[in-house]
């Protein structure tokens, strides 16, 4: 989907200058500072001059006060070309609002990467509770995201939590009709509109997501071929391997994983083995739950990783949905998955 800030000129460029110079207030602020503009400049060995970088300038945090909060310095949270147009918190914090407007309940916020991500998670009555193999609960909810670094576009995602462990997996569609992508330049009524069409696309999404997680509760997976489902999701290999012993290196008799993979894997034997997964039984459902956990809580994972959006919007979020991809193409070709019955939502 093609976002107006790719042609700036559809929607009127001094139009777009004046909403991010004077945006709009909303009642309640989540993000108690904004970001600006700011020139780029270069020191010249010559003249000793700083003289302006041209196509180029830097997106910062503002310096000046907002909501009573006094902000110091201005960390550069993105270099970007001239025509990049940023998103402003207040225009966020809008969208929030939108979908707020329509019945969604606001459950938490927050930023990565000392705030060139920023996110909120809701929950909305129209997307149902769901149950898998009959005892196991989840919620639906979503998450805004939008970024001050152009890493993540102003949309939403669905995330699908396990309420036992908190676990989530965000369902990542790439269907343009969905519109989860957000036309933040929009007016208020359009925005509303969308939001509602959004919320329904959701809920579709997330009835489907809980037929396949009844598919993968279907799937018995032997205990044995676990290693190597983990193994096969991180890509660790099997090699000869070097020891140093007395001054001298000394091979491996057979091929083996590295010492960082062998920690890996334990620790996702350790989350496959965890109390909230033992009543799962061995099936795909635990191997993707034992994942999600992983990711979203081992302390193998460094909190720091996670404070940059590892688990949410990174590379933590694409591991879960890997496997799970991986699972449901493991249960829909070995045919173990014909005790499966719809439907896990509950009426």
């Amino acid at each position: 989907m093609t976002s107006p800030l790719d042609n700036p000129t559809s929607f009127g460029f001094h139009n777009m200058m004046d909403i991010l110079r004077h945006p709009v207030q909303t009642l309640r602020r989540w993000f108690h500072w904004e970001v600006e503009e700011e020139g780029l400049f270069r020191l010249d060995g010559n003249t000793n001059e700083y003289l302006p970088i041209t196509g180029y300038k830097a997106i910062v945090r503002s310096s000046k006060t907002v909501a009573g909060i006094s902000i110091g310095d201005s960390p550069v949270l993105h270099v970007a070309p001239s025509s990049y147009q940023i998103i402003s918190n207040s225009q966020f914090e809008d969208i929030i609002a939108d979908y707020e407007n329509i019945g969604c309940t606001y459950i938490k916020h927050g930023e990565f990467s000392n705030g060139r991500q920023l996110w909120c998670q809701l929950e909305s009555n129209e997307l149902a509770p769901w149950l898998v193999g009959g005892v196991d609960q989840g919620k639906t909810k979503v998450t805004l995201v939008t970024s001050h670094n152009g890493t993540l576009a102003l949309k939403m995602l669905l995330m699908m939590e396990r309420v036992f462990c908190a676990n989530q997996l965000p369902m990542i569609s790439r269907s343009r009709d969905n519109g989860f992508i957000i036309k933040h330049t929009k007016s208020a009524d359009s925005r509303i509109c969308d939001a509602r069409k959004q919320i329904k696309a959701i809920g579709e999404l997330s009835r489907l997501a809980v037929e396949s997680f009844q598919q993968l509760n279907a799937t018995p997976i032997a205990v044995h071929e676990n290693e190597q489902f983990f193994a096969d999701l991180f890509g660790f290999k099997k090699a000869i391997r070097y020891s140093r012993v007395n001054g001298v290196d000394v091979p491996s008799p057979e091929p083996v994983y590295s010492g960082k993979a062998l920690n890996t894997l334990s620790m996702l034997e350790n989350a496959y083995s965890h109390e909230l997964q033992r009543e799962l039984g061995n099936t795909a459902w635990r191997l993707l739950n034992a994942v999600t956990y992983y990711v979203d809580h081992s302390p193998h994972i460094r909190e720091s990783r996670r404070e940059k959006g590892y688990h949410m919007t990174g590379t933590g979020a694409m591991t879960k949905y890997r496997a799970y991809q991986l699972l449901m193409t493991k249960a829909q070709s070995n045919g173990h998955s014909h005790n499966w019955q719809p439907s896990g939502i509950i009426q």
